[in-house]
């Protein structure tokens, strides 16, 4: 038997003899080959003779690369020639395994942050600059891999296949497959030793808590059965949304139409863009994607009215169609920033000299720009980039409340301490000490305690 792993190559060896216990035999002309699935009866490899090699009397070869995407489990090679016109065949039986890194590309978590640039940037009241949009960028990655760590668990949802061992070969229920921290929120496909395992026969759970999924069970109404095929490793193979949950808000519409699958920018509505931020989870149609930046695109609106004093009680926003805004979006008209605070017909209340910016006079027919041009990573979290038409519903990802608000506070006093110098300190005991210790926000370990208790995987004990 010859054992390999998908997407890796092998070479097969037919031989012939002219008699049982002979010796070896050329045929009269070169073999097929051809592979099948033992399970299934599917075709791995159409018989062909393109390839073949014939390195000694009576054997032949034939290198052969398995897809990484073919299911797991044993193959049948057949070798199909003529001997002084008669039909002799030989075969062989190949165990074709999982590839050694069971998890799909582009499944990675790196850069999956649990709140926004801007979150951060609210908190701690400062202008946006490029450098300090790189500090907080640095302090939410980390953030939120504490978070991922702290609750041993990974929230944001991805698209993958992973393999899983025969649950019989642990000394367990042969019918219940124990996930551990591969948590799942639906399946796909669920393939057995080679051969499909339909959805009405087996059940997700827990089915009062889940999504997350921690199990699969057959169903013993049914007929249905692990199988480890030829052998019990990387026997079952499940295709489905791994995480946490999948929440998800529709923020609004695109702009315009995404005509390539190598486009790195997305412009949005006014709606879409005041609820988006960089670090934003996005879904359009089947495929996500990770805002990564954001840069002002003309609204095609200008100032109307009398235009805008250098007062910060010029406040009155007059504007072609007010409804092509949203209230938290921030515009930029000439140099100065201004947050839109209210709505009323074409009239927007903005607060002016917004992130640092200097208040000005603008006249009437000034330009109007917004950040609804947002850079993006295409086909994230297990996804393929694809094409969308204009209009296409722009969905946001949202990670748990309390996830979201540790993360911020994580973000706050990385950010907050670096700037310090990590050289804020406490006194231990009053007086001049020794012993000072860095200062840490107050709060920050009950909430971390609270996120835990809410969202934290805690240990199974189980038999074995």
């Amino acid at each position: 038997m010859t054992e390999v792993t998908a997407g890796q190559s092998v070479t097969l060896l037919g031989q012939f003899y002219d008699f049982e216990g002979g010796t070896l035999t050329d045929l009269d002309t070169t073999p097929t080959i051809a592979i099948t699935a033992i399970a299934t009866g599917a075709t791995a490899l159409a018989a062909t003779a393109t390839g073949v090699t014939h390195p000694a009397t009576g054997s032949y070869g034939y290198a052969w690369t398995p897809a990484s995407s073919l299911t797991p489990g044993a193959y049948l090679a057949t070798w199909t020639g003529l001997k002084t016109g008669s039909p002799v065949t030989a075969t062989e039986t190949i165990t074709v395994t999982a590839p050694a890194t069971a998890e799909d590309t582009n499944t990675s978590l790196a850069g999956v942050w649990y709140a926004t640039r801007e979150d951060v940037q609210r908190a701690l009241d400062v202008k946006l600059t490029a450098r300090n949009s790189r500090q907080i960028d640095r302090a939410l990655e980390s953030a939120s891999r504490d978070v991922d760590d702290l609750c041993h668990r990974k929230f944001a949802p991805a698209v993958g296949t992973r393999y899983f061992d025969w649950p019989g070969s642990q000394n367990r229920p042969s019918w219940r497959l124990w996930l551990d921290d591969n948590e799942l929120i639906s399946v796909t496909t669920l393939v057995s030793g080679g051969g499909t395992i339909p959805a009405t026969d087996y059940l997700l759970e827990p089915n009062r808590s889940g999504p997350p999924y921690n199990r699969l069970e057959i169903d013993l109404d049914s007929t249905a059965a692990y199988s480890s095929g030829t052998t019990h490793q990387r026997a079952i193979q499940i295709t489905g949304l791994w995480g946490y949950r999948n929440t998800e808000t529709s923020v609004g519409p695109l702009a315009a139409a995404v005509a390539s699958t190598t486009a790195t920018t997305l412009t949005v509505t006014g709606a879409a863009s005041a609820e988006l931020g960089v670090g934003s989870v996005l879904r359009v149609d089947s495929e996500r994607m990770l805002v990564t930046g954001r840069t002002m695109a003309d609204t095609g609106q200008n100032v109307g009215g009398a235009g805008l004093t250098a007062q910060q009680n010029s406040v009155a926003l007059a504007v072609a169609d007010g409804s092509a805004f949203a209230v938290d979006e921030v515009l930029l008209v000439e140099s100065e920033r201004m947050l839109v605070v209210d709505i009323a017909g074409n009239t927007l209340t903005v607060q002016r000299a917004w992130d640092g910016t200097v208040l000005a006079a603008h006249a009437a027919g000034a330009g109007i720009y917004a950040p609804r041009t947002l850079t993006v990573q295409r086909g994230a979290l297990g996804t393929t980039a694809a094409l969308h038409a204009d209009a296409s519903s722009v969905v946001r990802w949202d990670p748990p409340g309390l996830v979201r608000d540790l993360t911020i506070a994580e973000a706050l006093n990385r950010v907050t301490n670096e700037l310090a110098g990590y050289a804020r300190t406490r006194r231990a005991g009053g007086g001049l000490s020794s012993n000072d210790q860095a200062l840490v926000a107050r709060d920050l370990p009950a909430l971390r305690q609270q996120v835990y208790n809410a969202h934290g995987r805690k240990g199974r004990t189980r038999g074995v």
